[in-house]
């Protein structure tokens, strides 16, 4: 119960720091995703399972209380990358820190894959001009804000 109250804390901190932080941090409209930062070590923690559950659960709240775009997309986004994350729970130990950050970078990547080409579907934009303008930038920014709580946190941990 414990554990639950402390993800719920951790949860509510997220999505502040989604509201009021991000916006701060913001660069040309690219701002770090605290939510899936959040998802991403839920899982890396519980595993595949809770990882997905947590990632639809919490993007679905994103997107009822309109941080996301379309409803469903961002429940949809964080469920997969909440399942890929779960499968580096218990992995830490056995990967060096660049390959830990490089499949961590490739979900993160590949979140925001799915979210703009969803999101963007009816545009004219090409996928290039997606990758180079949203995706790569959004994925750099939220690798680097995971790596650095990540840092943090396992500083923390010694």
């Amino acid at each position: 119960m414990k554990k639950f109250l402390i993800l719920i804390g951790f949860s509510l901190l997220a999505i502040l720091l989604q509201l009021v932080v991000a916006p701060w941090f913001s660069i040309q409209g690219i701002k770090p995703d605290f939510i899936l930062v959040l998802v991403m070590f839920v899982a890396i923690l519980y595993g595949r399972v809770y990882g997905q559950l947590y990632g639809f659960g919490f993007g679905l709240i994103v997107d009822m209380i309109g941080i996301g775009s379309f409803l469903g997309l961002s429940a949809m986004v964080k469920t997969i990358a909440g399942f890929l994350a779960g499968y580096l729970k218990g992995r830490r130990n056995r990967f060096n820190s660049f390959t830990l950050y490089t499949f961590t970078c490739f979900i993160i990547f590949f979140h925001y894959l799915i979210f703009f080409l969803i999101n963007f579907h009816s545009t004219d934009y090409t996928i290039q001009f997606l990758v180079v303008r949203y995706i790569l930038p959004e994925t750099i920014y939220t690798s680097v804000l995971f790596i650095v709580f990540d840092y943090i946190l396992s500083l923390s941990n010694d």
